[in-house]
């Protein structure tokens, strides 16, 4: 079992809606704030592809940026499949201050990597809202996959940023 790490932040803050959620209550639910999220999350990547100067972080970054992006392309048709329309939204303040953060030539890549090193330090508790509602879906086998594909791709994205991070501190 995975442990909470320092700063406690998950992929999903959980469900926030009726009481007694369907099972399509909690997947419509968790694929709009996915969706919301991997965009914003293709979008900071974005600026800092546009704010670095190594090769090896641009190189690694875009087919992030790229998975980001699709994830939330699939979400958002999935959403649409299931009667629903794409609502959630990043907060402004939280978007500004990581647009900021990621877009800052004067902050370096080692920082910005370190930033997302602690958030991932344990990868499957970040997931863990996701595994979670995976193995409780019975009746949309469609979603269940498409989420596990995801989070398949989220861990490769993990294990990129976790061994660039290693690689540029040990060269510092």
């Amino acid at each position: 079992m995975s442990s909470q790490p320092a700063q406690g932040r998950q992929v999903y803050s959980g469900y926030r809606g009726s009481p007694n959620p369907t099972e399509h209550d909690r997947i419509v639910h968790l694929l709009d704030e996915y969706r919301a999220s991997e965009a914003f999350v293709a979008e900071y990547l974005g600026a800092w592809i546009a704010a670095s100067s190594d090769p090896r972080i641009v190189g690694g970054l875009r087919l992030l940026r790229e998975r980001e992006a699709a994830h939330a392309r699939v979400f958002e048709a999935r959403l649409r499949e299931l009667g629903a329309e794409p609502a959630a939204a990043v907060p402004a303040e939280r978007r500004a201050s990581t647009l900021a953060r990621y877009g800052a030539t004067d902050i370096s890549d080692l920082d910005k990597l370190g930033t997302l090193a602690v958030l991932f330090e344990d990868a499957e508790y970040f997931l863990q809202p996701v595994t979670d509602l995976i193995r409780a879906i019975r009746v949309d086998l469609h979603t269940r996959e498409l989420l596990r594909t995801v989070l398949d791709d989220e861990r490769a994205s993990v294990a990129w940023l976790l061994g660039m991070h290693g690689t540029l501190a040990a060269e510092a």
